[in-house]
């Protein structure tokens, strides 16, 4: 995106704000539903269940299927249909006006000869008794141009690992990395993750819902989804013939962000009915972000990224094919670049950075580079009535990381084809097999799966040491997940077992010239138990107990060199053992017609946890002095609570109140530990009001995020002591304007209203700066 297009954007979200501020709107929305069975007519559906996420509200159901949701506002709402014997519903449905649907529910036990399958059916064979919140709707929209990372914190009891503004990665309840799972579009993203600065490679715009699960999710996902699960779903492919799509536009003003993404997809009639495809594309640049006072220097960003799907499903079989690049470099701020251990100690000590950046795109060393391809091909066949059907997926994923020091190399050959000193190839496949079997007295129902998962790395840079070895990998793991469903309960079970296997081809640190192939292999079981009670149609609790356990990755094991993105040292430990969890969750959720509240209480115990400790002294080496930071394991426990709450205040008045608080304590020398998130409180309000002529849906509102400071770490366990906690103001405000049939989405967003100067504890590189200062983004939403 050019300048010019740059500040046109700008321009058009200040008038945009201050038409906004002149109208009036109201959420007074009617929808109307019904719900039938496929195989009778005549059944009581009193007990039948219909929740709506984005609200957080369970609809009394009338014993002949109506039920009637009020006081909508237009936008995109989860529906979760269900009742017992027969298969749910989860659909998301676009509400703009008052309007009607209805909902067929399937026996078990039925064939499927009526309905056209589509690729959301692939992800049945999942617990449901689960601890899980869900980004959509308008709340994904107001996230449009930020990294997933960044987006997900608006999810209670999620925060954000971060190295620098733009470098995020998903924190839930305490634990990140390589216990967090991310399922992009129904596999498992496997690349470079196992550093701070490894943001997740995924383009946000290809989803239109991200779903959390807190707590294991082993079973269905793999023994290592120890922290939770992350779920990254597309829209459904289109049934009806015709073309659609949409084309989303983003301006920030801090980093001069410029974003544009457009998707286009077609669904066909007549002899090709059941033949879909989608293209979808993302470009992102953003020059140097800005703290309250100064400018980041080398924190800009590129981006470009595309996915392609083609899907043909009938009523009993379906095949889809689907690829994605994922294309970024990221500048790493040259306040962490540091020539002396008495210049790091000087850095730590600074309010800002010596190096006085101003404004500029341009990125120069240090800097890193990721590209990351994914391929997939999955299907399913329904075998009879009596066997149940069969779901299948393979997919091939390729991550090249590249990561470019400060100082170029002495070599000029190598300057001038600009060779990396560290180059990681990470080749990844997986295959997923899993059998759903027939409804057991129409009351059981469930799956029996198998994967199979292999990596092979090839490390070609030139640093002196080496972080990462060549290594290749794999492994392989069944499960069965069983769900019993009664008026009042849902009991779930599942149990599963892994076996893993590594071989690492790594350079003996005393002779650079020998090389070492050291072996590794681990086998466990892991199990998830879960129950749901319904104390009424709007009330109801859920406990979940589960195990996990992961291996320790390559770099835990056998780092021992310059980490160039994070700006640190980083040492392994070859010894270190599987580390293994046992998690308990116990939540309580409510949904009234004004008021609805969701409070979640965990604790998880884990054996032998791996973090990354700070060392006593940083590291000189002869490109710079670095922190030093050890993986370490300990025994660890982590307890806190999540809390929701929505209040309707008045018809058109809403407050939302979200708050996290989590403890963790290091058991082996019973004191804290290091990098577990400060407690969160964010608290906002939102007014609505009635739409005029083809302006609809106004909305403005404030908001507060109060972040504490984290005072329960061991005394001096780290270079710079945790940060003072802060305050950040914000404000929205949005509308839908009416042009040529279709609704064009307008959102305007102030982040740290005040431009507060602070540093989060959670950030990397708040040893070296501030945050980020003011941010306006102007977003819109054109669809066609």
């Amino acid at each position: 995106m050019n300048i010019k297009k740059h500040w046109f954007l700008i321009l058009l979200s200040l008038v945009s704000s201050m038409l906004s501020y002149s109208q009036q709107l109201s959420c007074s929305l009617v929808v109307k539903g019904n719900i039938t069975l496929s195989d009778s007519s005549n059944t009581d559906l009193s007990s039948a269940s219909v929740y709506i996420r984005q609200i957080n509200r369970q609809i009394q159901v009338e014993s002949n299927g109506d039920f009637i949701v009020r006081n909508l506002c237009p936008g995109r709402f989860e529906f979760r249909i269900s009742y017992v014997g027969y298969k749910s519903i989860d659909t998301t449905l676009t509400v703009r006006d008052n309007t009607a649907f209805g909902f067929v529910l399937i026996n078990q036990t039925q064939l499927l000869s009526d309905i056209t399958i589509t690729s959301r059916i692939l992800k049945k064979n999942e617990l449901t008794v689960e601890v899980k919140d869900t980004l959509g709707g308008l709340a994904i929209e107001e996230t449009r141009g930020l990294s997933l990372g960044e987006s997900l914190k608006n999810i209670a009891g999620v925060n954000s690992l971060q190295s620098g503004p733009n470098i995020s990665k998903p924190i839930i309840h305490g634990v990140y990395s390589n216990r967090i799972l991310i399922v992009n579009n129904g596999v498992r993203q496997e690349g470079q993750t196992w550093g701070n600065d490894h943001a997740p490679e995924i383009d946000p715009f290809i989803a239109t819902k991200f779903s959390v699960i807190k707590g294991p999710a082993s079973i269905r996902y793999g023994s290592d989804a120890i922290g939770g699960v992350v779920l990254v779903d597309p829209a459904d492919m289109p049934r009806t013939p015709g073309v659609d799509g949409n084309v989303n536009l983003v301006a920030m003003t801090n980093g001069r962000v410029g974003v544009g993404s457009a998707m286009i997809e077609q669904a066909f009639g007549d002899k090709l009915e059941g033949l879909s495809w989608r293209l979808q594309g993302t470009l992102r640049k953003a020059g140097n972000a800005r703290a309250a006072d100064y400018y980041l220097g080398n924190t800009g960003f590129n981006e470009d990224d595309y996915s392609a799907t083609m899907q043909y499903n009938k009523a009993h079989y379906g095949l889809q094919l689907y690829y994605s690049m994922f294309n970024t470099r990221i500048g790493i701020a040259t306040a962490s670049v540091v020539g002396s251990i008495g210049d790091l100690y000087a850095a730590f000590t600074r309010s800002q950075p010596i190096d006085t950046a101003g404004f500029t795109y341009n990125i120069v060393r240090p800097y890193q580079t990721v590209n990351h391809q994914l391929f997939k091909t999955s299907g399913y066949i329904d075998l009879s009535k009596n066997l149940g059907r069969i779901e299948g997926t393979y997919a091939y994923q390729r991550d090249v990381r590249k990561e470019y020091d400060a100082d170029v190399s002495f070599n000029d050959s190598m300057n001038a084809n600009n060779i990396p000193d560290l180059n990681f190839q990470l080749n990844t496949q997986t295959v997923d097999l899993a059998w759903e079997h027939p409804a057991i007295k129409n009351k059981i129902v469930g799956s029996i799966g198998f994967n199979f998962i292999t990596h092979s790395n090839i490390e070609q840079g030139t640093s002196y040491q080496q972080l990462i070895p060549n290594f290749l990998d794999y492994g392989g793991g069944i499960y069965a997940i069983e769900k019993f469903q009664t008026r009042k309960w849902i009991f779930e079970g599942g149990i599963r077992y892994d076996y893993r296997w590594l071989q690492a081809y790594a350079l003996d640190p005393t002779n650079p010239t020998i090389e070492i192939k050291p072996i590794y292999n681990w086998q466990n079981a892991t199990v998830n138990l879960g129950a749901e009670y319904k104390f009424s149609d709007h009330f109801y609790t859920m406990y979940n107990f589960g195990t996990a356990w992961r291996p320790p990755q390559v770099i835990e094991l056998f780092a021992n060199g310059i980490h160039q993105s994070a700006a640190a040292f980083e040492i392994g430990d070859s010894s270190l053992t599987l580390e293994k969890a046992y998690n308990n969750n116990l939540s309580f959720l409510f949904g009234g017609e004004k008021f609805s509240f969701e409070v979640g209480f965990y604790v998880n115990y884990f054996h032998h946890y791996i973090y990354l400790k700070p060392d006593s002294l940083p590291v000189q080496t002869i490109q710079g002095a670095f922190p030093a930071f050890t993986y370490t394991q300990v025994n660890a426990l982590f307890e806190g609570l999540d809390l929701n709450i929505t209040y309707d205040i008045t018809k058109h008045l809403r407050l939302v109140s979200k708050t996290s608080i989590v403890r963790a304590r290091n058991e082996t020398t019973n004191e804290w530990l290091i990098n577990i998130p400060a407690d969160r409180y964010d608290n906002s309000i939102r007014y609505h009001w009635d739409s005029t002529g083809k302006w609809k849906s106004f909305f403005i509102g404030f908001g507060n995020l109060a972040v504490s400071r984290q005072t329960r770490v061991p005394p001096n366990s780290d270079y710079v002591a945790p940060p003072p906690g802060y305050d950040l103001w914000g404000m929205e405000a949005g509308c839908s304007i009416h042009f040529y049939k279709r609704y064009i989405d307008i959102n305007l967003i102030v982040t740290n209203l005040t431009n507060v100067s602070y540093r989060d504890y959670l950030n990397r590189f708040r040893y070296y700066m501030d945050d980020l200062g003011r941010n306006i983004s102007l977003r819109i939403m054109v669809p066609f």
